[in-house]
């Protein structure tokens, strides 16, 4: 009886885990893949470091998405890139919490973004009542490193279902993604229409405008 069980549970956790871990790396796949088709090789392998950057402390959208806009990449297209990043981040977390924490040189950097959002929680405590908005807000803002892994940690703190935490990512990078980029895309193209960037910089970023 003790064996069936066991046999029973095994075989419902094996397929969901195989899945969890499935998903989120087609869902990067299908997004390097995209990128690849539509971007020149020295734009994509950009993105890629940019990809990188974002996912390590200390860059952040604020960083990446203006950066990215200045060597030449479309605005709306930097954007899309980094909400997806926020996406796939959000969905391997959302799936994979429980495994995250045993993944080397990553789980001790998980485990202290725990202990520092669960302290911003705690000196926050009017973001457990709003829930949704308040993982919304903190993806959405500017803050260093991947706003889904963050947005994930902290939904796990305030108790929240997986599938409100995927969407609350989800809005929260699309509205701080887009708004950053349209922003930075505004100030750089100001800055070459009015002839305030000098030399290499100028023929570099107003060239690729």
């Amino acid at each position: 009886m003790a064996n069936t069980i066991t046999e029973t549970i095994l075989s419902r956790k094996i397929p969901y885990r195989a899945l969890a871990l499935l998903i989120p790396v087609l869902v990067v796949i299908v997004h390097v893949g995209i990128m690849a088709a539509t971007l020149t090789q020295a734009q994509f392998f950009t993105m890629l470091g940019l990809m990188a950057a974002y996912l390590l402390p200390p860059a952040g959208k604020e960083t990446v998405i203006p950066i990215g806009i200045a060597l030449g990449i479309p605005w709306w297209y930097m954007a899309l890139s980094v909400v997806m990043i926020d996406v796939e981040t959000g969905l391997f977390m959302a799936l994979n919490f429980d495994l995250a924490y045993r993944i080397p040189l990553f789980g001790p950097l998980l485990s202290d973004l725990t202990r520092k959002t669960g302290q911003f929680i705690a000196d926050h405590q009017w973001l457990a009542g709003l829930w949704f908005f308040a993982i919304v807000l903190m993806v959405m803002v500017p803050v260093l490193g991947s706003g889904g892994i963050r947005g994930s940690v902290a939904g796990k703190l305030l108790g929240m279902r997986t599938l409100l935490v995927f969407l609350a990512i989800l809005a929260g990078a699309l509205i701080g993604c887009f708004g950053i980029a349209y922003g930075s895309e505004a100030i750089l193209s100001s800055l070459c229409a009015n002839g305030m960037l000098a030399g290499e910089i100028s023929t570099r970023v107003c060239g690729n405008g």
